[in-house]
């Protein structure tokens, strides 16, 4: 059975068995959502498209050219690449704004030292470096792996797979904690032996 905290449900801590520990950054262990939600907004404003609630809880995650098609239906690479550009420029004016998520960031304190840690991310390293800095929280980590180190992103298992090699562990003796259904996907397919979908217990403290 995972460990919980007394009284109140709470994310599993990793078991004795549990080689190495992978986190997923944006909305795992940085709530950076609503700052991203804030750029796309104001880029797709110029295209006459609202960004509603539902619209972002669906679609927040999906990998960068099909997200920019779902506003712009005829968008190629170069546009969504030169989207991505601005949205991340204007990310990083507004980085004072993204907090750390302390339910999660606690499992990366109390695990640090005892076993190695990776942040696995599909963003890319110019934007996560700064945000894990701003959070405080970069120093926890042996690895970080980015968009920027495989082939393809998520939900492609290629950063799982490259993070649990950086560590030299098996896939199947890993962790992770993730927020998305692509991210889930992603390791899983990695072969990732224990996935935890924070959405799924109580972030109260």
């Amino acid at each position: 059975m995972l460990p919980y905290r007394q009284g109140i449900m709470r994310l599993p801590l990793p078991e004795p068995d549990t080689s190495a520990v992978l986190f997923d950054c944006d909305g795992t262990l940085v709530d950076t959502m609503g700052v991203h939600r804030i750029v796309w907004s104001e880029i797709f404003a110029r295209y006459d498209y609202t960004v509603t609630d539902d619209w972002w809880a669906d679609n927040a995650n999906v990998a960068l050219l099909p997200f920019v098609r779902l506003v712009v239906p005829d968008a190629d690479e170069s546009l969504a690449d030169k989207l991505n550009r601005e949205s991340m420029a204007m990310y990083m004016e507004a980085l004072h704004l993204v907090e750390p998520l302390e339910h999660v960031v606690e499992i990366a304190r109390a695990t640090h030292g005892s076993r190695p840690m990776a942040v696995v991310t599909g963003g890319y390293r110019e934007i996560i470096i700064p945000t894990l800095d701003a959070a405080g929280i970069t120093e926890l980590f042996d690895v970080i792996v980015t968009a920027d180190d495989v082939a393809q992103s998520k939900p492609a298992p290629d950063v799982y797979v490259r993070a649990a090699t950086l560590l030299g562990v098996e896939p199947a003796l890993c962790m992770a904690y993730e927020d998305s259904e692509i991210g889930m996907a992603s390791a899983r397919d990695a072969g990732v032996g224990r996935i935890i979908d924070i959405r799924l217990v109580d972030a109260s403290s």
